[in-house]
């Protein structure tokens, strides 16, 4: 990990001697506006790479976009050289055309533990549900950003992300 090559990728020029969660949310946010979810490689027959070597080089030196594996994988690398208490997190996107979850872990995201509060980072989801910010893990609570105002409500052990849309201005 070149930190200072992602960092040029990303345009990030903050501080980051202190994993604290004003700089997570920093750098996340650089993160998210910098590389694009991109599925091409599925798409176009390209080979499928959990390599982070092969993910840095697509991202960072090809400047390519990532999916959610790609691009979380190599932000779990970019917090944890940092100092960064990380967590890889499978998860199962809900599909509204058939009305339920996928039936198996089909995303990947992250939980960071900073100050014994644990938060949600998912640089890599890629559509409307893509949070802006890291998103404290606590149930039931609202917790606003730009695109919309989320939640997580546990269940029984099992956890959900849901949004509550804004209404657009025309």
């Amino acid at each position: 990990m070149d930190i200072k090559e992602y960092f040029t990728r990303i345009s990030y020029r903050g501080s980051y001697g202190k994993p604290d969660l004003a700089t997570l949310t920093d750098i996340f946010q650089h993160h998210i506006r910098a590389v694009p979810y991109e599925n091409l490689s599925i798409h176009c027959g390209e080979s499928i790479e959990l390599d982070l070597e092969a993910i840095y080089n697509k991202i960072v030196r090809k400047k390519r976009g990532g999916w959610c594996m790609e691009n979380n994988y190599l932000l779990s690398w970019v917090l944890k050289t940092l100092g960064y208490d990380i967590t890889l997190l499978g998860s199962k996107v809900y599909v509204p055309e058939y009305d339920r979850y996928a039936e198996e872990i089909n995303h990947l995201l992250l939980k960071v533990v900073l100050d014994d509060k644990s938060y949600i980072v998912d640089g890599g989801f890629g559509m409307v549900y893509q949070t802006w910010q890291p998103m404290e893990l606590i149930s039931g609570t609202d917790q606003p950003q730009i695109p919309g105002v989320f939640r997580f409500v546990e269940e029984s052990g099992v956890w959900y992300l849901e949004k509550v849309k804004r209404k657009q201005w025309v």
